[in-house]
């Protein structure tokens, strides 16, 4: 790998960051640890192999390296990305260059579970991880999981024979290209969960779209979805909230005896020769895979878009009004502290516009959107669900531009408790939601009025007490108090 051409490439991935308009938010990186890191991200965009390297790297300050697929290492580009720490899913030694990085602690790997992008967000399946792509589904990959337990495995191990084998010490390091063992036996290996949420999700004609298919006849329709997403994304503004996560120690998952066994093993083996524990191994990768899938998911950062997605979809009535659909969502914002998720900074104040005027527009165009891509029609006061809508499976290429609703209400189905509240609202009665948005705005009214008047109210002087302070004002000087007045000379 070339720290040349990845310096250069940071660079210009900086000037591409400065002209995009994407708003990028990073959320608790204190849980970012020290050590040798696998940042686990969920894959969405093309986006995210451009925005996430520069972004993590300004925050670890060490070179971020990527699993690419394999697709990709073709001609110039596949020369290209091999020299700036892309490693294709296909290389033979991916593996072992792999560990000998995390080992040597001088770069940190992304690696995405998923395996490829999700543009359906069909990853639920359930309750439990599947992943939907336009070859089939597939659950989450134990790669990094895999490669994780694997380096702390000979870390472990050189640390335990380094006094007792020194030469089997030796013969390790040299397969990995160590030179000082030092570092590398106190350096801890970690995963890292991180979610990246992007709001609001539209694809739509733009400049890049417009310019490919006037430069290139006949692009295929993938591409061109791509373009129309991602380019609106980058163009048009969107705000990207990139969450960490607390990091998974991979030491904490060698301690089974068999495992414990084999690192202390005296017979020498190589990297790929199978060892007794492998099953031990595979055991705790999948533990660990499912740890990170959680935490990632939880972590997705909830928008409008989510509640108003969520309550459409769970709804069991083919048809709702507008209205009601407005006070699902508000009734919603209410309780989301209750389901433990991480609002967008536009959640975080009062609602109240839902259920007045909407007066930044958040719902009005959430339902012109269901509208044009025929999730719903309008039939006076009525919005209906219109054909499959949400059912069905999508098509993973145009997913995002077909059906962006059915896209965004996928990415609620692994946030069980906001799932649950959503469809607890979504068979509330509409005199139901009504009457409890006016006891709720009530008892609010009343609240306030009551600490208003306990914090400024001051009584007003009774009758008895005004004549009382009449005749202390208007009462002759006592004697006692005329004989201290001084007399003038």
């Amino acid at each position: 790998m070339n720290p040349f051409a990845y310096r250069t490439t940071s660079l210009a991935i900086k000037m591409l960051s400065g002209l995009m308009k994407a708003r990028v938010v990073l959320h608790d990186t204190h849980h970012i640890p020290e050590g040798a890191r696998i940042f686990v991200i969920n894959h969405f965009t093309r986006v995210e192999t451009l925005l996430l390297p520069y972004h993590l790297h300004q925050v670890v300050h060490k070179p971020i390296w990527s699993l690419g697929d394999a697709g990709l290492f073709v001609g110039a580009l596949g020369g290209f990305l091999d020299q700036v720490g892309v490693i294709s899913t296909h290389d033979p030694h991916r593996d072992l260059l792999i560990v000998k990085s995390l080992l040597a602690n001088e770069a940190d790997w992304i690696i995405f579970p998923e395996g490829r992008m999700v543009k359906s967000k069909q990853i639920f399946e359930r309750g439990r991880y599947m992943i939907s792509h336009a070859s089939g589904k597939h659950p989450p990959h134990t790669g990094a999981a895999t490669l994780a337990l694997r380096t702390e495995f000979y870390r472990r191990r050189l640390r335990t024979i380094a006094d007792a084998m020194p030469e089997e010490a030796e013969r390790l390091m040299g397969i990995f290209g160590i030179k000082d063992p030092a570092p590398v036996l106190v350096t801890p290996t970690f995963l890292v969960p991180v979610n990246i949420t992007y709001y609001p999700i539209r694809a739509k004609e733009n400049t890049l779209s417009r310019m490919a298919k006037y430069l290139v006849e006949d692009l295929p329709g993938r591409t061109i979805e791509e373009i129309m997403t991602e380019g609106t994304m980058l163009l048009t503004g969107v705000d990207v909230d990139i969450r960490f996560g607390p990091p998974i120690a991979a030491a904490d998952y060698l301690k089974d005896a068999a495992i414990r066994r084999d690192i202390g093993r005296p017979e020498p083996f190589d990297f790929d020769d199978p060892i007794p524990s492998i099953r031990q191994m595979r055991r705790m990768a999948l533990a660990i895979m499912q740890l990170y899938m959680d935490a990632i998911y939880r972590m997705t950062t909830i928008n409008p878009d989510h509640l108003f997605a969520g309550a459409l979809k769970l709804s069991p009535a083919r048809r709702a009004t507008a209205e009601d659909l407005r006070r699902r969502a508000y009734l919603a914002t209410r309780k989301l502290s209750e389901t433990g998720a991480f609002l967008h900074s536009s959640l975080k104040s009062s609602q109240l516009h839902l259920i007045t005027d909407d007066r930044f527009g958040r719902f009005e165009n959430f339902l012109l959107l269901a509208e044009e891509k025929g999730v719903i029609r309008r039939e006076g006061k009525w919005l209906v669900k219109v054909g499959k809508g949400f059912g069905g499976r999508l098509d993973f290429h145009r997913a995002r531009l077909d059906n962006p609703v059915a896209v965004i209400a996928n990415e609620v189905a692994p946030l069980a408790a906001l799932r649950k509240l959503l469809r607890r609202l979504a068979l509330t009665p509409g005199w139901r939601l009504r009457d409890r948005i006016s006891s709720t705005l009530l008892s609010e009214a009343q609240a306030q009025f009551e600490a208003d008047y306990a914090a400024h109210h001051r009584p007003k002087a009774t009758p008895e007490a005004n004549q009382k302070g009449t005749r202390e004002a208007t009462r002759e000087p006592s004697q006692e108090a005329n004989q201290k007045v001084p007399r003038k000379a």
